[in-house]
């Protein structure tokens, strides 16, 4: 979905597919001469890569149809940053997808790209002229919250990843952590559990869960896989509530039959997860937006 100032820009399709864009809103087009600084705020909610096009052609229209001077500003407000997950290639026969996809964000010259909680450092370092929308802690802290009862809760980070990114953020000092090392079946290479372990990188003894509600927390869910082993192996070992946090969720996470994830909520494992809506437009009674952008 895309937002313009926010006004919902309506696409419809040509028999073969290609985008109609006929009901541009008047109010975006017509210049207002009481504006010092043209401004217009891109709010780009991602569903699909089609909508990469909508994009370049709004902004495109934009400054042409606009009579604005050099002042112009364009924001893009992108909380999720698609291709984020190939940040790296390691062989000539893969393809870039982020580096290019941030030259065609580049390309449209924004005056300002907002994000939410980028999958890693590359990103920032690829988008020119990049801002943070909000801090990934006061979400956390949010979630705690409504979780309660602080004095008997844990920190629990589904791989070693999560637990550098997420370990130090504010909020989370006195809690105690917990990470998980998934362990795969060498003979399929699928995960067929989780070991658990403390902040000394000693596997997580029993005392350290049994009677308490535990938090995980990640920055993008798809089907939940590692959550779910990572829930399954949690509760075996006494926890009592065991709730998730995601900065972006997939609406793949309602896939009935890759959903492992949704079948632990659906059987009580794990009592809820909490998300923003930077990606995820779908309905269950135990997923929270707790931000909308």
């Amino acid at each position: 979905m895309i937002k313009i100032n926010g006004i919902k820009i309506k696409v419809e399709h040509f028999p073969d597919g290609s985008q109609r864009i006929m009901d541009f809103p008047d109010e975006l087009v017509v210049s207002n001469p009481e504006w010092s600084t043209p401004y217009f705020e891109i709010v780009w909610l991602y569903e699909d890569d089609g909508e990469m096009f909508t994009l370049h052609c709004v902004v495109e229209h934009l400054r042409r149809v606009q009579n604005y001077s050099s002042n112009m500003v364009i924001n893009l407000v992108m909380p999720y940053v698609p291709n984020g997950r190939l940040d790296r290639i390691y062989s000539d026969n893969e393809v870039f997808t982020l580096k290019y996809f941030a030259n065609f964000i580049n390309g449209l010259n924004f005056n300002k790209v907002s994000v939410f909680d980028p999958h890693s450092n590359v990103t920032t370092a690829l988008i020119d002229r990049i801002h943070h929308l909000k801090d990934v802690s006061s979400l956390v802290e949010q979630a705690m919250d409504i979780i309660g009862d602080d004095d008997n809760l844990t920190i629990y980070f589904p791989d070693e990843g999560a637990y550098k990114r997420y370990s130090n953020l504010s909020g989370i000092e006195d809690f105690p952590k917990l990470y998980g090392k998934k362990v795969r079946d060498w003979k399929t290479g699928k995960i067929s559990h989780i070991d658990i372990y403390n902040e000394f990188n000693e596997k997580a003894t029993e005392n350290e869960i049994c009677r308490r509600k535990v938090l995980m927390i990640d920055d993008i869910i798809s089907y939940g896989g590692t959550m779910a082993y990572s829930a399954d192996k949690l509760k075996e070992m006494g926890a009592v509530e065991i709730y998730a946090y995601a900065s972006h969720t997939e609406n793949s996470i309602l896939d009935k039959e890759k959903g492992t994830f949704l079948n632990r909520l659906n059987d009580n494992i794990i009592n809820g997860l909490f998300t923003t809506n930077s990606i995820y437009n779908g309905s269950h009674p135990r997923i929270r937006v707790i931000h909308e952008f």
